[in-house]
């Protein structure tokens, strides 16, 4: 399981960098959102690594899914608030769509990676 949170959060965060600055420059979206979205792909690209080849890069994991976590759930809440008060653009409907597909695949791993990062007892 260790190796597989790993090699998602890799493959997440490789995704999530290319559309994300796709995104970006598509939609002329802020400088700023941008900058907290890589962080969240800098989070899971050196949490993967490091997790790769560290018996201890569980936490570092936890904290990049946790973060990848909010920061999914945050643009979906912010999206959905803006259908209930007024329409969406068409391109903003199909981000609700990825974001959901995001949050069904960072949660859960934001989940296991937080109880695989308990200390686990020592037989000795």
């Amino acid at each position: 399981m260790k190796k597989f949170l790993s090699w998602l959060a890799i493959s997440f965060g490789v995704i999530y960098f290319f559309y994300e600055t796709w995104y970006h420059i598509s939609y002329d979206q802020s400088n700023l959102a941008l900058t907290a979205d890589y962080i969240s792909v800098f989070l899971l690209l050196i949490a993967g690594i490091v997790n790769l080849r560290s018996k201890k890069g569980i936490g570092l994991l936890c904290g990049a899914w946790g973060y990848t976590s909010c920061i999914m759930f945050r643009a979906f809440i912010w999206r959905m608030e803006a259908i209930w008060v007024e329409e969406l653009p068409n391109y903003e409907t199909l981000q609700v769509k990825v974001l959901i597909l995001a949050l069904i695949i960072s949660f859960p791993a934001f989940i296991v990676s937080f109880v695989k990062s308990f200390p686990q007892k020592n037989p000795n």
